[in-house]
C-alpha cells in the first residue's frame, strides 16, 4: 500500500523530530518500562525518543522502524553520536513489519497512526508481534482538542486547509480519539485511555510551529493545494501571513492536543 507521510522529510522538520524526547512526548508510558524488555518504537523518525527507551531498558533490545531511509540515516548517525549498542533501526512499513510473532513486550507508536490510510491493518500487525501479555502504547493527534489562541477566522481557514490535505493523503487530525474503539476492535484488553497536550507558548516555540505550518502549506503541498483548487496562490499566502501575524502576538500559544493509549494483547 502507497503512504505518503504528510509531515515531509525536509532538513527542518527532522531536525525538530530530533529534539523529542521520550521523557515528554512519551511520560504516559514511561513507569511501564523496566530493564530487559525488548521493544519496537513503529515510526521512530531520526531515534531521538528509540535511543532514549533504549537507555531505559537495557540491556533490553529496541528496534527502531520507519517508512523513511532519510529518518533512518539519522537515527544511525545519533546512535553513534550517543554510544547507544542495544538498539537497532531498519526502513519498513508498519503494515508489514519484519518481525516474527510474538517477539515484543512492548510496541510503541507515536504520532505515526493519524497518518495512515489503515490504521487498523498497522494496530493487527502490532498484535502479530507482541507477546501475549504485551502492551502496545499509542499517542496520535485529535485537533477537536487543539488551542491556537488567540482565535481567529484567519487561523481557522488555516486549519480547514491542513485538514483537506491530511484527508487527501489518507490522514485524520482527529484520529486521536478513535483509539480505544480500534483496539478493542483489534482484540486489545485493559486499554487506559489518557490525554496530554504539547505546548507552544515562548517566542522560539511559537516561531517553529508556525514555521513548520508555513512549511507544510507553502512549500509542501503548495502545488496539491493549488491544483486542488482549495486556495488560489493569493489566498495561501493570506494564510501563511496569518500564522506570521499568530507568531507575532505576545499573547498567542498553541496547545496541541495528543490523544494516549496503552492496552495489552
Amino acid at each position: 500500500m502507497t503512504e505518503q507521510y504528510s509531515g515531509g522529510y525536509s532538513a527542518q522538520i527532522i531536525d525538530q523530530f530530533k529534539q523529542r524526547t521520550f521523557s515528554n512526548q512519551g511520560a504516559f508510558l514511561q513507569s511501564y518500562l523496566s530493564a530487559g524488555l525488548s521493544v519496537l518504537d513503529c515510526g521512530c523518525g531520526p531515534g531521538s525518543m528509540t535511543l532514549d527507551i533504549a537507555e531505559l531498558v537495557n540491556p533490553g533490545q529496541v528496534f527502531g522502524i520507519d517508512s523513511s531511509p532519510i529518518q533512518i540515516e539519522q537515527a544511525l548517525i545519533t546512535q553513534k553520536e550517543r554510544a547507544i549498542i542495544n538498539a537497532s533501526f531498519v526502513s519498513g512499513s508498519a503494515y508489514s513489519l519484519p518481525y516474527v510473532d510474538e517477539q515484543f513486550d512492548v510496541v510503541f507508536a507515536h504520532a505515526v497512526l493519524y497518518h495512515l490510510k489503515k490504521p487498523e491493518q498497522a494496530l493487527a500487525e502490532f498484535f502479530r508481534v507482541l507477546k501475549p501479555g504485551g502492551l502496545v502504547a499509542l499517542r496520535d493527534a485529535c485537533h477537536s482538542g487543539d488551542m491556537m489562541m488567540p482565535e481567529s477566522t484567519d487561523l481557522m481557514a488555516v486549519w480547514g486547509t491542513i485538514e483537506k490535505v491530511f484527508k487527501h493523503q489518507g490522514g485524520n487530525i482527529y484520529f486521536g480519539s478513535q483509539h480505544k474503539k480500534l483496539l478493542l476492535e483489534q482484540g486489545f484488553q485493559h486499554i487506559k485511555v489518557t490525554c496530554s497536550y504539547d505546548t507552544f507558548a515562548s517566542d522560539i516555540e511559537k516561531d517553529s510551529i508556525r514555521s513548520y505550518w508555513q512549511q507544510f502549506l507553502n512549500l509542501d503541498h503548495r502545488q496539491l493545494i493549488l491544483d486542488q483548487q482549495w486556495l488560489t496562490a493569493i489566498e495561501l499566502e493570506q494564510q501563511c501571513k496569518a500564522l506570521d501575524e499568530w507568531c507575532a502576538n505576545p499573547a498567542s500559544f498553541f496547545a496541541r492536543a495528543r490523544c494516549e493509549a496503552i492496552a495489552s494483547k
